[in-house]
Formats: C-alpha cells, sequence, structure tokens
C-alpha cells in the first residue's frame, strides 16, 4: 500500500515524524519510544528508523523496521556544532540524508510537524497526504484482535466491580477512582471513565460528577499497559423505578440488538446507522438523522484498535465493512429534562456476521 502511494503521487519517500503516542508511528515500527523520531520508508526498498545513539540498541531488537540509524551516525552533531541550533541541525540532517537517496518528492501525513516541514520545502517538493497506516489498521491482524479480546475481559471484570462499587458508594468521582484503580492494578490504563447518573447522563461525554441517583451510564475504554490496545463497553444500571428511562432504555437495547444483528462483511456502515435510527424512530424517539439535537445524536460506533476512536465510522457514510474490522455498536438516546441511557458492545466483524467480545447483560437493576 505505501508503494502503490508512493507511486500515485511520483514521490519518492513517505515520512512519519512521532512517537509511539502516535498509533500510526508504533503500529508501522512496533516501536515505544517517547519522544518523536524518524520514519522513512523509500521507493527504493528504504525502511529506516531514526534514533538517538542512547535508543539504537534497543530499536535494532524491539523494532520491526529494517534499517536503524542513530543521529551520530548521520552527522547529526557535527551539524549541531556548526549550525548552533537543534532543530536546524536535525532539520539539515534529515535533508541530507534524503537528498543521499536522490529524494525530489516527499509525502508527510498531517501531523507532521510544521518546523521540519517548512525547512524541507526548501530542497524538496513537498505534499501532506492522509496517513496510510490509518486505512491499513482498520482491519485488524488475529495478534491484534487477540489483543482487544484481552481488554474487553478485563472490562468485563471492572463492569463487576463497578456494581459492587455502586452498593458501597453512592459518588460517580469516587466510584470512578475506585474502577481505575481497579483496572490498573490488572495492567490496564482507564481515564475519564463516564460514570454519569440523574440529568447529567443526557451530556454522552459527561464524566459524571456528584450523587448516584435513579440510573448511572457506565462507559469505560481502557488500554493495556502492555500492549497498547483498547476495548470499549457500556452498560445503563437502573438503580430506583423510573419508567421514562426504562421505556427508553427499552428502545436502546433494541436498537443495538438490531444493528449487531446485522453486523458483517459487506454490508454499509449507513446502513448500520440508519438500523439505529429506524428502530428509535418507530419508538417514538428523536435522531440526529432528522436532525434534532435531542435523542439519538452521536454516530452508532467507531472502529477501535490502538485508539479508542478510530476508523471505519459507523455513520452516515460510505464506509464498508470488512472482516476483520473492530467495531463498536452503541446507540443511546438523550433528553435534557429525562437524562440520558446508552448500551455499546464492542465486536469483531466476522465474513457472515460479528462476535461480541463484551458479552454482558443488558437490562440491569440494582
Amino acid at each position: 500500500m505505501l508503494y502503490k502511494l508512493l507511486k500515485k503521487y511520483d514521490a519518492e519517500f513517505f515520512l512519519q515524524y512521532a512517537s509511539s503516542r502516535d498509533a500510526n508511528f508504533y503500529y508501522s515500527t512496533s516501536f515505544k519510544i517517547p519522544d518523536p523520531v524518524l520514519y522513512a520508508i523509500g521507493v527504493d526498498g528504504t525502511d529506516l528508523l531514526v534514533v538517538p545513539e542512547m535508543e539504537k540498541d534497543r530499536a535494532e531488537k524491539e523494532s520491526k523496521v529494517k534499517e536503524i540509524a542513530s543521529l551520530s551516525d548521520l552527522g547529526y552533531y557535527e551539524n549541531l556544532k556548526n549550525l548552533k541550533d537543534a532543530r536546524k541541525a536535525l532539520a539539515f540532517t534529515y535533508v541530507s540524508l534524503l537528498k543521499s537517496h536522490k529524494a525530489k518528492k516527499i509525502l508527510i501525513p498531517p501531523n507532521f510537524p510544521s518546523f521540519l516541514a517548512f525547512y524541507l520545502k526548501n530542497y524538496f517538493e513537498v505534499e501532506v497526504v492522509e496517513n496510510p497506516f490509518s486505512k491499513l489498521r482498520m482491519i485488524k491482524r488475529k495478534d491484534e484482535i487477540e489483543k482487544i479480546k484481552d481488554v474487553s475481559a478485563a472490562i468485563i471484570e471492572s463492569f463487576k466491580y463497578f456494581l459492587k462499587c455502586l452498593r458501597k458508594f453512592r459518588n460517580c468521582e469516587e466510584i470512578r477512582n475506585e474502577v481505575e484503580l481497579f483496572l490498573f492494578k490488572m495492567g490496564y490504563l482507564a481515564e475519564d471513565t463516564i460514570v454519569a447518573s440523574g440529568l447529567e447522563s443526557a451530556n454522552p461525554h459527561s464524566i459524571g460528577f456528584g450523587k448516584v441517583e435513579d440510573h448511572v451510564i457506565f462507559d469505560v475504554f481502557p488500554k493495556s499497559r502492555s500492549h497498547g490496545y483498547f476495548s470499549d463497553f457500556t452498560r445503563t444500571v437502573i438503580l430506583n423505578e423510573n419508567k421514562k428511562i426504562e421505556e427508553m432504555l427499552n428502545a436502546v437495547i433494541e436498537a443495538q440488538e438490531t444493528a449487531i444483528s446485522k453486523v458483517k462483511d459487506g454490508v454499509k456502515a449507513k446502513e448500520i446507522h440508519n438500523l439505529v435510527c429506524d428502530v428509535l424512530e418507530s419508538r417514538g424517539y428523536h435522531t440526529i438523522r432528522k436532525g434534532f439535537k435531542e435523542g439519538f445524536i452521536h454516530s452508532t460506533g467507531h472502529g477501535i484498535g490502538l485508539e479508542v476512536h478510530e476508523e471505519p465510522r459507523i455513520f452516515e457514510n460510505e464506509d464498508v465493512l470488512r472482516a476483520g474490522m473492530v467495531i463498536t455498536i452503541e446507540p443511546g438516546l438523550y433528553y435534557k429534562k429525562v437524562g440520558g441511557v446508552r448500551v455499546e458492545d464492542t465486536v469483531v466483524v466476522k465474513k457472515n456476521g460479528c462476535e461480541i467480545l463484551t458479552p454482558y447483560e443488558k437490562k440491569i437493576k440494582l
């Protein structure tokens, strides 16, 4: 795919300058590094990672890149001595490297740092393109699916713990802290876990504050601290009888189960989204499809992997589901004077259906 991209744009190199916090960089190199470094792929077969000297041995052992060079190898410190400016010296080092490979045109992703891009434009034709690794990451390998299954299993354990916390605590912040600590001890990092109750639950991404009331939305999306993959899961728990909330929840569960039943290879994302809207509208609720600002007001789901939100988007678009994609299905309803409900599962798309990675009952009353 990379070489096709380079040929399409008649370019010699695709460059990334990032750390392993960038999912595309980590996916393409398999190397964990806290500070940005250069990764260069060329039509001449170049597959090169440039790292500080202190990281060279580790990169040679841990990354999947063919060739590792240190900044020392490329003369960076001599350039720094002459130019007396770290950024200029770094840019000049990379320019010299690219010139040595007879580069004339290079491709960079949208998040490539501007200080380097402007410098490179003095010597090469530079074009910004969508990072091709974003598309490559959409369909997961078997080992990636296993990693997401690992996180999904931890999520179910954290939800069971959440239910215990609900019986013990009645404060959203305290429950969130308990669950995130529980996951951390298991080897997973959860941040901004949603524990939203009462009218606050009508704001889909409010993490929740104060006293737990008649119902609570629990939305957790941790990643593994070892391999970096995410999973995602939401349940709405009823604590005290509330007819409107329970009716909303029943409608959302029906919409989610209908959508999941149609997930398979070859189905368009918008078909899944429209099914959710169809069910909710048939039950008398508003949807974003008809321009409402309350009711079902977000997409049906998203891809998940090294990022909690990645391609494809399960919304009104032309994305087509393919076997091996891992996505969420998460309809919800939100009304400011009533509150909100949401149910979410992570699923793997298969040839003739899908596998739910976060199986747990959906009608939960305490």
